[in-house]
This record gives C-alpha cells, sequence and structure tokens, in this order.
C-alpha cells in the first residue's frame, strides 16, 4: 500500500492556508465585492470571469469551469500531483507533512479519520451550545439580568443576535444535561464536550461540569463562520471578569480575531479594521455603526492576525486604554506591526483617556466624532518616536545616542522601501547621525528576524527565587423582543516635537564616565555594584543572556541590592526569547520593564553605552556575574565565621569553612585567567 497523508493534516493544512494569498501571489486578483476576481489563469480570457471566495476558500472560473480549494489551485496551475502540492503548501504554513508507511497505514489511516471525525464533532457541539445559550437568553427564568446588562450597555437585540450572544445559566451542569442528557445515542457525548472546552474535568474527583455558568456568552467564530470557541463574562464583580474556551483541536487564539467574520459579512468593502481589547468593545461599536472592529482573544497582537488583517485592508487602527497595560499593548503591537509595513500599508494607533474604553467613549462622544479620531489616529511613525522618546532630553547627546541605538534596529525590521528610508531619514535628523552612520551602528547589532509566535507547547523559563514582578499601577417578557434565533502625518520642525507631543521633562543628568566616546573600554563601567552592572550590560545587549542557560542559585540568595532586578530581568529577557523565538532587542526589553518600580533605576543605566559600542558584552556579563559569585561567598563565608564563634558550634561548620575556602580559590583562578 502506498504511504498516504492523513486526513486530518489535510484538513489542518487548508484551515491554515488562506486561498486568497495563495492564488494572489500567482495571480494578481483584484477586490469585487465579497469575493476576488481575476483574468483565469487555466484558459485565455480579456473580461474576468476567475472568482475566488474568502468566506468558502473556493475558488471557481465562470468561463472553463475549473474550481476548488488551494490544493487543486496549486495542482493544476503547476501541474503537481497531490502530495507535492500538500508538501508546498506544508513547508509555507510551518508544517512537516506526516506520512503512514504500509505497515501502519491502516491504523494511521483509521486514527486520521477519528481526528477528522472530531473536528467534524467539535463544530456541532459548539454550534449546538451557541443555540443553547441563546434559547436561554429569549426564554430561562433567570434571563432579565442578562438582558437588562445588555441593555443597559446600550445594545439592541438585533445587535445581540447578530454576534449569536447568548447567556450560560447559573448551574452546573445545565449544557451538559442539553448536549449529553443520560440515556445520549453518543455515549462519548461528554468527553466530546471535555475535548472542545465546554465541560470542565476535576482531575481527582473525576466530576464534570459547565466551564461557564451565569454568563454572557459570545461565540467567537472562524473565517468561514464555524464557531470554534466562547468568551464569557461575568454580571457581576466575580473573577475572572472575561472567561474564554482552552485551545483545542480548532481553536487556536493567536490565530483567531473576535468580530472579523461579522465585519466582513456586514461590510462588503472594509477600508480599515480596529484592533481593541474586548468582546463588547466589537458589539457597542457594531451599535453604532461601527462595523470595523475585531477584538484579540486574551494575547496580544500576533503575526498571524496582522497578516489576515492586511490580506483584507491596507490600514489597521489599534485602540487601547491609555493606562499602563494599555500602553503596554500598544507598544508590543507596534513591534509585531514594523516588519509588516509594506509601502501602501498604514498602522494608526489612538490611546483612549485613561479609565475609558471604545465603548464608554462612543456612547458619550457619537459615531462620527469617534470614527474622525479613529481617521486622525497617531501613524505608526510619529507613535515609534514619541514611545521611544519618552522622558529623553533632545539637547543631550546620551539620549540621543540611546535613541538611535533602540530606534534604529527597530526601523531595519520594516521591509525596504520608501516608508524605512523617511524613517531612517527622519531619525537621521533627530539625532545628527548621518545614514552611513546609522548604518554602521546597525552592523553592530546581530541579526534582526521577523517575530515569530511562541510554539504552542513552548514554555515560559521559571524564575528562581525571583520576586513578584511589581503590579501595574423590568420583567416584561417583551424586553429584547427583537431578539430572534440566530441561523444554523505632519512632522514639527523643532527636534523635540519629533520624539512626543507632551510636555517634556528633562531625565536625571548622566555621570561623566557615561559619555560618549568611540573608544569604548571593555572594561566594567563605574556602576554602584555587579548586580548593575549585569543590568546595565543587560538592557542593551539581550541577546549575551544567551550564555546563561539557568539563573545562578547564589543570586537569589545575596543581601546586595538591585539583585532581585537582576534575577526579574534575566527571567523576563528568557521569557521573551521563549515568546518571540528569537533574543529581544534593547527597545523591546526597555518596553517590559517600564511598568516596573525599579526602572527609573534601569532607564539611567541603559544610557550609560557609549554610541559605538566596541567590548566584548558577553565579557562583562560574565565578569559581573563570577563577582556577584564572590560577594555571595565572602557573605557566606562571614556567617560560617560568626557561626563558629558561638559556644556549642557545630563541628561541621569547619569543614564547610575549608570548602568554602577552596570555592573561593578556585573562583579566583577564572577571574584571573579571564584578565
Amino acid at each position: 500500500m502506498a504511504a498516504r497523508i492523513p486526513q486530518s493534516f489535510i484538513d489542518d493544512l487548508l484551515d491554515r492556508t488562506d486561498i486568497v494569498d495563495l492564488v494572489d501571489s500567482r495571480v494578481k486578483l483584484k477586490k469585487t465585492g465579497r469575493n476576488y476576481s481575476a483574468c483565469c489563469p487555466f484558459h485565455k480570457e480579456k473580461t474576468p470571469s476567475f472568482s475566488v471566495a474568502p468566506d468558502k476558500q473556493f475558488y471557481y472560473c465562470f468561463g472553463c469551469g475549473a474550481g476548488g480549494n488551494a490544493i487543486g489551485f496549486l495542482m493544476e496551475l503547476e501541474n503537481l500531483n497531490f502530495p507535492e502540492a500538500v508538501e508546498e503548501l506544508a513547508g509555507k504554513a510551518g508544517l512537516t507533512v506526516p506520512k503512514d508507511d504500509s505497515i501502519t497505514s491502516q491504523a494511521a489511516t483509521e486514527a486520521s479519520q477519528a481526528k477528522t471525525k472530531a473536528r467534524n464533532q467539535a463544530y456541532d457541539l459548539l454550534n449546538r451550545a451557541s443555540q443553547y445559550y441563546q434559547s436561554q437568553l429569549r426564554r430561562h427564568s433567570d434571563r432579565q439580568k442578562a438582558v437588562s446588562y445588555l441593555k443597559g450597555r446600550g445594545l439592541s437585540g438585533q445587535i445581540a443576535q447578530r454576534f449569536g450572544i447568548g447567556y450560560a445559566p447559573t448551574g452546573w451542569q445545565n449544557l451538559m444535561t442539553e448536549l449529553a442528557p443520560n440515556g445520549s445515542q453518543e455515549p462519548n457525548q461528554e468527553q466530546h464536550l471535555i475535548d472542545c472546552g465546554m465541560v470542565v474535568e476535576k482531575e481527582e474527583s473525576k466530576r464534570r461540569y459547565d466551564r461557564f455558568r451565569d454568563r454572557i456568552m459570545f461565540p467567537i467564530k472562524d473565517y468561514k463562520g464555524r464557531i470554534i470557541a466562547f468568551g464569557g463574562r461575568v454580571l457581576g464583580d466575580e473573577k475572572p471578569k472575561y472567561l474564554n474556551s482552552p485551545e483545542t483541536e480548532v481553536f487556536h487564539k493567536q490565530r483567531e480575531l473576535y468580530g472579523l467574520y461579522e465585519a466582513r459579512q456586514q461590510e462588503r468593502n472594509l477600508k480599515r479594521i480596529l484592533v481593541v481589547e474586548g468582546y463588547m468593545d466589537v458589539v457597542a461599536l457594531a451599535q453604532h455603526q461601527i462595523n470595523y472592529a475585531v477584538a484579540t482573544l486574551g494575547t496580544s497582537t500576533s503575526s498571524y492576525h496582522l497578516e489576515r488583517i492586511f490580506k483584507l485592508v491596507s490600514e489597521v487602527v489599534f485602540c487601547f486604554d491609555g493606562d499602563a497595560a494599555g500602553l503596554k499593548a500598544a507598544d508590543r503591537a507596534m513591534l509585531t506591526c514594523l516588519p509588516f509595513m509594506e509601502d501602501g500599508r498604514q498602522a494608526r494607533f489612538l490611546l483612549l483617556p485613561d479609565g475609558e474604553d471604545p465603548d464608554s467613549v462612543v456612547r458619550q462622544i457619537g459615531k462620527d466624532q469617534l470614527s474622525q479620531r479613529i481617521v486622525e489616529a497617531t501613524p505608526l511613525s510619529d507613535f515609534l518616536f514619541q514611545r521611544l522618546g519618552k522622558e529623553l532630553d533632545p539637547h543631550n547627546l546620551e539620549h540621543r545616542a540611546k535613541l538611535a541605538t533602540d530606534a534604529n534596529p527597530l526601523i531595519n525590521t520594516m521591509p525596504k522601501g520608501i516608508m524605512r528610508s523617511m524613517m531612517q531619514a527622519r531619525l537621521s535628523k533627530i539625532t545628527g547621525l548621518d545614514k552611513d552612520t546609522l548604518a554602521e551602528l546597525a552592523a553592530l547589532k546581530a541579526p534582526i528576524t521577523k517575530p515569530q509566535p511562541a510554539p504552542a507547547n513552548a514554555s515560559v523559563p521559571t524564575p528562581i527565587a525571583a520576586k513578584p514582578e511589581p503590579k501595574t499601577p423590568s420583567d416584561s417578557t417583551h424586553d429584547y423582543a427583537d431578539y430572534h434565533m440566530a441561523d444554523a502625518e505632519s512632522q514639527a520642525d523643532d527636534n523635540a516635537n519629533y520624539w512626543h507631543h507632551d510636555e517634556h521633562q528633562a531625565a536625571p543628568q548622566m555621570p561623566q564616565d557615561a559619555a560618549p566616546s568611540r573608544n569604548f573600554n571593555a572594561n566594567l563601567p563605574k556602576v554602584q555594584n555587579p548586580a548593575q552592572a549585569a543590568i546595565r550590560v543587560i538592557l542593551r545587549h539581550p541577546e549575551t543572556v544567551r550564555q546563561i542557560s539557568h539563573i545562578p542559585s547564589h543570586l537569589s540568595e545575596l543581601q546586595m541590592p538591585d539583585a532581585a532586578v537582576l534575577i526579574q530581568l534575566l527571567t523576563t529577557v528568557q521569557a521573551m526569547q521563549v515568546t518571540l523565538g528569537r533574543w529581544p532587542i534593547t527597545s523591546e526589553v526597555h518596553i517590559e520593564c517600564t511598568p516596573w518600580d525599579a526602572w527609573p533605576m534601569l532607564r539611567q543605566l541603559a544610557a550609560m553605552e557609549s554610541l559605538l559600542p566596541l567590548g566584548d558584552h558577553a565579557h562583562q556579563l560574565q565578569a559581573a556575574i563570577d563577582k556577584l559569585l564572590e560577594h555571595h561567598l565572602d557573605e557566606r563565608f562571614n556567617q560560617l565565621l560568626h557561626q563558629v564563634a558561638q559556644p556549642n558550634a557545630d563541628p561541621a561548620t569547619k569543614q564547610q569553612i575549608k570548602t568554602l575556602l577552596k570555592e573561593k580559590e578556585e573562583l579566583q583562578k577564572r577571574l584571573k585567567s579571564r584578565q
């Protein structure tokens, strides 16, 4: 029997492949209403009759009758056989094609068929769950509190119906009883509900119960309109306020955007997409005829999100709260956006007043004013210089050096083109450095690759004895009668205005030894202690953390100030490497550290770097870590001396002193060999 490709893999591959992107890479498509069209690549014609439907992920030619999915298109266009077409698509999706051999083919085929069946069962159960939740919003005895909440947020029955909003009533097994009743013809129905995330099974007691209880329910749909997960919001003050479905066979939260399917159904010719933070923001904006909002599902904006958005529109606007968490989300979105900023694309940022969200703002000022603010939102170029230039003095050479070393690598992640050249010119004007110097600076930095989402099985390194990260500061049955069951760039002349538009606050003056110098000394700078020396190196050169496979345990035992901050920084950089799939650059680390209580000290240490550093930074970091070990041994030695001087001292203490002295001697030899 010939080798076979499991059907479950083919289904997953087609789910990950956008046929619009595939066809457009070979035949230039033009958007025509909801679909895309072009002259057919399979026969000669002057009038376009070839159509691609993104919702159905299908192509069809009305002239010659050719049609099929992404695999069929590749086979017919490039004369490939089925396995070859699958191999090519899998390579683009970053997947490895599994194949059954002649011995295990039957068993593997059965497993593949079972996996495909499970996916289809999940889609069916999730759809039935959505129907159940919608019916409860119409009929349950406690429905009034859910209806009152929705009406209090200004939502009509029609808009709730459009998004399929429902209600999960109080109770532990309502959904289970509805979809997996006793005596059900499907004996494994409860397990299927567990697999698709709707039911939870306690590991200890094996007790099973509904995941969502007493919550407003928001069904999450994929690009084909299939329900793949849910988000549930509490009606009171319980925690968590929002509860999302877990990752399942059909739901991968880094790939999905809530409201995107509804937006494409409502607006055939989307001009832009507005990214907001929550389900209610999307629905509330739609209530006010702003039908192009989407929300990420409890994650930062990912490269998958942007790939999908820029296939549909050329402009994305990020709208976040103006608090610390909102600023952090905006910073991360900016960094993810940069590699996608081809000429012709736009990204903008709209930060709302602290304490406000799109829902509250649109109710206060209305659709027209909010739409105007969206159109006039801060362009990515301005936002980048505002954020990196925050609290920096444009007349301070060290600060201008910091801006150059922070901004230049970020700008270089952009695709080559007019926009990138204009931003490099702007940086050159602000810092006073010519393009050749900026290019030389960029050459000294490690290569930067396009951010990649973390693998599904990636784990974040666990900090060793690290201190926790600081926290950033009516009863009528006619109510909602209209809800029916849903069917199955301006630039300023002053350099300071390039950086930020807020009132400028000069940063503290840097020490004399931090002045820029092209003859950079490889020795450690004159900082207060070795912990700060290590912190300074990591802040300026995060990639040096690659040589630290695990956080040394002695750091958590040090009494030295800033040792805990060093542990936190090491842990953060390691975690960012896992998330990004590469070592972060300086700006990304600084953005991550901004909310910390220690940030004022970190900011000053980060500025203590010459413009064109030539030192061995890995050597500097290791020297600082070794120095901290020496401090730890000294502290431990003094403790043991105090213990041995006490009456009835433990005889083993003397042996510990001997062992410690030997460790100190070996350390001194290592330190001397590195000089």
